[in-house]
């Protein structure tokens, strides 16, 4: 592990790193977690804060639900990504119908579950740190150059915070907190995520 560590901290490694750093994340097969995005927009004078839960199951997928300033639930599954308005109205997207939306979707998905394999498809990755503090910055391909400029991504147990910054300037971070890793889905969850 010392040795790791060392080769880490010495220079910029692919996403076998990445995974080597991050493989306790595997581990966590159900995670929930609040979360705090705090989005940046050039056009205007203060930053938007949004609050609220994140649900990650590795084998469905994401749960955000949006608690604040207003009431918004995105499902993201492999099959597309789904949004519950404030009013409980549903509107679905397949991974046919919006391509965008569904890349957007795989790779908020990779990054909450620490897949980095995935993500190699989008980035090039550097890794640095040790499986208790770690930090990888992707790089994008050409790929997803028209949409992100730059992502870094920190954690240590957990999933702990990204940032992203697009190409016109506008930038977002996302700090997660009081992670549960022992938490059952709900059954308004489960339902969410297709299972009852």
């Amino acid at each position: 592990m010392r040795r790791l560590a060392l080769v880490v901290l010495a220079a910029p490694l692919a996403a076998q790193t990445a995974d080597a750093l991050t493989a306790h994340l595997r581990n966590t097969p159900l995670l929930h977690a609040d979360f705090t995005q705090t989005r940046h927009l050039k056009a205007l004078t203060r930053p938007l804060v949004a609050r609220g839960t994140v649900v990650v199951d590795r084998q469905r997928g994401i749960i955000w639900q949006v608690l604040r300033p207003l009431n918004l639930t995105y499902v993201v599954t492999p099959q597309g990504v789904l949004e519950v308005g404030p009013d409980g109205r549903r509107k679905t997207q397949t991974t046919k119908d919006a391509p965008m939306v569904a890349q957007m979707g795989r790779i908020m998905q990779a990054l909450a579950e620490g897949r980095w394999s995935v993500l190699e498809d989008y980035f090039t990755l550097k890794a640095q740190g040790t499986p208790g503090r770690w930090e990888i910055r992707l790089s994008p391909k050409p790929v997803a150059a028209s949409f992100i400029k730059s992502v870094v991504v920190k954690g240590g147990r957990v999933l702990e915070r990204f940032q992203i910054e697009e190409p016109g300037g506008d930038h977002s971070e996302v700090v997660f907190g009081a992670p549960r890793l022992d938490q059952p889905l709900s059954e308004a969850e489960a339902r969410l995520l297709n299972l009852k």
